[in-house]
């Protein structure tokens, strides 16, 4: 079955309803390097037009290049039994009485570059947030790794924070992050080599 970004305008319109389209609604942003989405559930990421079989390939694509890198890095990775938010915890070994700390992750995978964040995410106290972009190259895939404080600092720096969509709909989507975007998340570009920083420079800033 091809995916939607392999259809012509035919086979496209054959298979998606689109009577109560707006032609150019956004336009503007687009160009602008995003676009938004207003979702009325709360995906893990990716472009929502994408059949299921598609999006759950981009998942478990994007968890084995999140995986492989976390345990290149020397950790822990445990999936929890029930998920209630949390895909993964990441245990490190503490050099106080060598005590296990965890880090609780929320996995986003995208073939793009999807930058998204939810309202109810705070909810998870500590929640990293694990962004893992063109997850089908594994060797041009990106993976960044964000508190949810720190996503939304970002989020509130721009004006997604003042978006219908995160006032009302509790989330904002970006499907293309762009050349500015990317810029404020380069800090956040994670290495194998860079894991044990990021995680411990993370439990200070939260008193661990």
């Amino acid at each position: 079955m091809k995916s939607p970004i392999d259809m012509n305008e035919a086979e496209i319109r054959a298979r998606f309803d689109f009577s109560k389209a707006t032609r150019g609604s956004f336009a503007a942003r687009y160009q602008n390097g995003h676009t938004v989405i207003l979702l009325d559930h709360d995906p893990d990421e990716e472009e929502t037009l994408l059949p299921a079989d598609i999006v759950e390939t981009t998942r478990q694509s994007g968890a084995r290049i999140f995986e492989s890198q976390v345990r290149e890095a020397g950790l822990v990775l445990v999936e929890p039994p029930k998920k209630n938010g949390i895909d993964y915890f990441i245990y490190r070994e503490t050099q106080v009485e060598e005590q296990r700390a965890s880090f609780p992750v929320k996995l986003k995978t995208s073939i793009h570059e999807v930058f998204s964040l939810y309202k109810k995410e705070s909810r998870i106290p500590g929640l990293l947030m694990a962004y893992v972009w063109h997850v089908k190259e594994p060797k041009d895939s990106e993976v960044y790794a964000l508190t949810y404080d720190e996503a939304f600092e970002i989020m509130r720096s721009k004006p997604y924070f003042t978006s219908q969509a995160w006032i009302d709909e509790g989330g904002y989507s970006i499907t293309h992050a762009g050349a500015e975007l990317k810029k404020m998340l380069r800090e956040y570009r994670m290495t194998p080599k860079k894991w044990h920083q990021r995680l411990q420079s993370i439990q200070e800033s939260y008193g661990g």
